[in-house]
Parts: C-alpha cells; sequence; structure tokens
C-alpha cells in the first residue's frame, strides 16, 4: 500500500468534513433532540402532577359526597323520628281529650238518669193514680208508697 499526498489531503478533508458536519449538522440536531426530550419529560412530569392532582380533587370529592349523603340520611332519619314523635304526641292527646269528653258524657248521662229517675219516683203515686183512674174509671187515691219497690222498678 502506498501513502502519498493523496492520501493524506482524503484523511484531512474528512477530518474537516466530519468536523464542519458536527458543528453545521449533528449540533443543532442533537440540541434540537435535547430540548424536545426536555420537553417531553417536563410536560409528562406535569400531565402526571395534574393526574395526581385529579386524583386528589375526585378523592375528596367522593369523601364530600359520602359525608353529605350521610348527613343526608341522618337529617331524614331524625325528621322522620320527629315526626313519628310529634304524631304520637298529637294522638295520646287526642285520645286523652277523647276519653276525657266520653268520660265527660258518661257522667253526665248518668247525672241526668239519676235527675230522670228522681222525677220519676217523685211523680210515681201521681201516675200511678191517673193510670187507674183511666183503667178503673174512678179516682182512686193511694196512702203509701213503697220505695224499695219503685227503686227495684227503676233500677
Amino acid at each position: 500500500m502506498e501513502f502519498n499526498a493523496t492520501f493524506l489531503v482524503s484523511i484531512i478533508s474528512f477530518v474537516v468534513f466530519t468536523w464542519v458536519m458536527n458543528m453545521i449538522f449533528y449540533k443543532p440536531i442533537d440540541k434540537i433532540i435535547t430540548e424536545r426530550q426536555d420537553f417531553i419529560s417536563e410536560t409528562a412530569k406535569v400531565a402526571q402532577d395534574m393526574s395526581d392532582e385529579a386524583d386528589k380533587i375526585n378523592t375528596e370529592k367522593e369523601a364530600k359526597l359520602s359525608k353529605a349523603n350521610e348527613d343526608a340520611k341522618s337529617l331524614i332519619n331524625k325528621n322522620v323520628s320527629e315526626a313519628k314523635e310529634n304524631a304520637k304526641f298529637k294522638t295520646d292527646e287526642a285520645k286523652k281529650q277523647s276519653d276525657s269528653a266520653i268520660a265527660n258524657a258518661k257522667n253526665e248521662l248518668h247525672s241526668q238518669a239519676e235527675q230522670t229517675k228522681e222525677v220519676l219516683r217523685g211523680n210515681v203515686k201521681e201516675l200511678a193514680e191517673s193510670i187507674s183512674q183511666k183503667i178503673l174509671g174512678e179516682e182512686s187515691k193511694i196512702d203509701t208508697v213503697d220505695n224499695e219497690m219503685i227503686n227495684k222498678v227503676i233500677s
């Protein structure tokens, strides 16, 4: 193999070509690739952070919804129990009033019955005389009245 000046010029021109290509072509491409990789890394990190934040917000939302549901259920249960107690109270009051009214009515009827019996006891002699006059056609006087017999008949 022979080494001459063309070989040396070829080596020098190859080295110069490689250096020029590196300066003009490869370094800018490498710089662009590095910038894109950095951009992609930053974007992926931001996307991951946003995803984590979204998961955190979603978890908080679920917790708040769950708490709101529990609060709503407890409020509904409380209102239902208060309504039941109120209804029971009103029912008991109405029952007491009706029992009182019934007792008053019974007492009044019993009182009226006693008054009527007393009036009948007082009028028995007169009624008996009137009935006997109508049946017999003549007036007859009753001198004695058996109160025990009258009480048995009225009761």
